[in-house]
């Protein structure tokens, strides 16, 4: 009887650590990087800044939003990895040069960590390389500059 105590009780430990573990695409950093797209030289800054606000707001709930200064923010996003969890979210933040004539893009990653024996437990900050990927190809390809 008590090994099966202790069997159940390391399937309910394992199952629970499994749930929490972050995603393959998910890398631990304080400093996610940016990415940069040349915008095609037959738009405006402005076409360039309405395809990519169109195209962020189709994917996320956008947070912070400064034509101005060239600035979108989204809010976090709980089922990135194709289902709702908790223990994992994403956003993404997109700058435009002074000059309107590039955009970056970068990802921020959490995931949260229950640690072990109560060390390392928490938010772990990152980027999900992923969703940078993604977004940078489909801000390519709405805005980009091609390649012959």
């Amino acid at each position: 009887m008590n090994s099966m105590y202790w069997r159940s009780a390391m399937v309910l430990a394992v199952a629970l650590v499994m749930a929490a573990c972050a995603p393959t695409t998910f890398v631990r950093t304080m400093e996610p990087s940016w990415n940069t797209v040349e915008i095609r030289k037959d738009l405006t800054g402005d076409q360039a800044w309405d395809a990519v606000v169109d195209l962020m707001a189709r994917r996320f709930d956008i947070e912070v939003l400064s034509k101005t200064d060239g600035y979108l923010r989204t809010g976090w996003l709980y089922s990135w990895t194709g289902k709702l969890n908790e223990f994992y979210k994403v956003r993404s933040i997109v700058k435009f040069s002074p000059s309107k004539d590039t955009v970056e893009v970068k990802s921020e990653a959490h995931y949260y960590s229950a640690g072990f024996a109560g060390i390392g437990q928490g938010w772990q900050m990152g980027t999900d390389e992923r969703l940078t990927s993604t977004m940078r190809s489909d801000i390519m390809g709405k805005v980009g500059r091609m390649t012959r």
